[in-house]
């Protein structure tokens, strides 16, 4: 197994490889990783299937809790939110497993350099989704490239916050994932929603 210095990418391989599909850096920038106490080519590649899949379903089952909650069954809501948490921890145990999981400066590193990543995908998304004429994608695709690049700058300056005493609010817009820290705004800047449509996150 590899992992990537540059966005802790992990990549089952037995050869180094070219580049990164994450973050595109050079091969260089793999080293040999191991994982302590996991021996055998299938068990890592099954961890990594299993990781994957966990957290679709995690998402998957948020995703139809909102659904649940708009058609006022608050009751199967819950049941989705409930058992997305446990495939949320199913998900962490085989990250976890994996060593994808290292020290707090080295994962907001990975994943300032991951969000640098998706903000300049998404320019693709954006054009090739247009070119078929599915407008409402691209403007989902917009709305996540925008957030992207603003998630890239928080974590930078989280790499700064970890030096200080800082403690800050944050708030998550329920339409587009705008983050805002330390101020509720009174419009999303990026897709328009009212500050009604924000959550906090303490």
């Amino acid at each position: 197994m590899w992992k990537c210095s540059n966005c802790h990418h992990l990549e089952l391989a037995t050869e180094r490889p070219k580049h990164c599909p994450e973050c595109g850096a050079d091969g260089e920038k793999f080293l040999p990783h191991e994982v302590p106490g996991i021996s055998g080519t299938k068990t890592l590649e099954n961890l990594k299937a299993g990781f994957v899949a966990e957290s679709q379903a995690h998402q998957r089952d948020l995703a139809f809790a909102l659904q649940a909650d708009q058609e006022e069954l608050p009751q199967v809501a819950r049941l989705f939110r409930a058992i997305a948490e446990a495939e949320g921890i199913h998900a962490f145990n085989h990250l976890r497993l994996l060593g994808g999981v290292s020290e707090t400066q080295e994962n907001l590193e990975a994943a300032f350099e991951t969000e640098n990543l998706a903000s300049k995908t998404y320019p693709q998304f954006i054009r090739e989704a247009n070119d078929e004429g599915n407008t409402s994608v691209a403007t989902i695709f917009s709305f996540s490239r925008d957030v992207e690049r603003v998630h890239a700058k928080l974590y930078k300056k989280a790499l700064d916050h970890m030096m200080q005493n800082v403690d800050t609010k944050y708030y998550v817009c329920g339409v587009c994932g705008y983050v805002s820290d330390g101020e509720l705004p009174d419009q999303c800047p990026v897709c328009g929603a009212p500050k009604e449509k924000f959550r906090t996150i303490t």
